[in-house]
């Protein structure tokens, strides 16, 4: 079944994201843009004036220690992330901001999801031709006529393969192995860390897990071979949940009673 059916369950509007925050960064724009490029798995010269961009950054081995989007509101760079990855962020990267003369401060702006037309590919984080994820940063809390459930607003985030890991998963996952490197890293910029330990698993083709989006009907019962990541979502009569499944056993899992697909 093609993932064109799945868009149809995208529901317009906006989500209030009450466990995210916005971490300033602060400093000359130039030493800014040194140190995020040095540290970042995505590339920051490839966002706009106004744009928002998926990112990441890893430790020396390559794993994944938090996960995060970027906003660029002219020369200023805001981070926005989870309450309980923000002090991780903080605590990573202080060490190398000191020799940059960045720091870093955590403000009290809101922060708003978007699951947009596709028209509105400007505000956006992620888009494809049926519809656009993206964020909107305000300074108080006001309440929006057009406002979605949580579970909708994952929809969109599960049926494009986005993931955000909370704390428990930190540090067990490389970039390759979760989708990142399709959507939070860039093989084109210079270094940062963990650089050389993705870019051999990308291009050797070493990763022996896939990141998937599972679809099963309601009744399914998730056995090992599946690990699931993050909150499974029920829409009418049927499951929708992201999960880590070895490559080998894709195709019998794949024929399993009340597997719908797996994308």
């Amino acid at each position: 079944m093609k993932i064109e059916i799945y868009n149809k369950l995208i529901k317009y509007g906006r989500y209030n994201i009450a466990n995210w925050v916005v971490v300033d960064i602060l400093g000359s724009k130039q030493k800014i843009d040194e140190f995020l490029q040095g540290q970042l798995t995505s590339d920051i010269n490839a966002i706009n004036d106004t744009g928002f961009q998926l990112s990441s950054i890893c430790d020396h081995k390559g794993f994944v220690i938090c996960d995060f989007i970027i906003h660029r509101d002219g020369d200023v760079y805001k981070i926005i992330i989870s309450n309980e990855l923000a002090d991780i962020f903080i605590e990573e990267l202080m060490p190398f901001a000191q020799f940059y003369s960045v720091k870093f401060q955590l403000n009290e702006q809101k922060v708003v999801g978007r699951v947009m037309n596709a028209s509105q590919s400007n505000l956006s984080y992620w888009c494809n031709k049926e519809y656009c994820l993206g964020l909107e940063i305000y300074d108080e809390h006001f309440d929006h006529d057009d406002l979605i459930d949580e579970n909708e607003w994952l929809l969109g985030h599960k049926l494009a393969k986005i993931l955000f890991l909370d704390q428990k998963n930190i540090k067990k996952y490389r970039p390759v192995e979760i989708n990142y490197d399709l959507l939070r890293v860039s093989f084109d910029k210079g270094c940062y860390r963990g650089q050389e330990i993705v870019a051999r698993m990308k291009y050797l083709g070493v990763d022996r897990r896939r990141f998937s989006t599972v679809i099963t009907k309601d009744a399914f019962e998730v056995d090992e071979r599946i690990k699931v990541v993050g909150k499974t979502l029920n829409f009418r009569d049927i499951k929708i949940f992201s999960a880590i499944i070895k490559n080998s056993e894709l195709d019998t899992l794949i024929g399993l009673d009340g597997v719908i697909n797996i994308i």
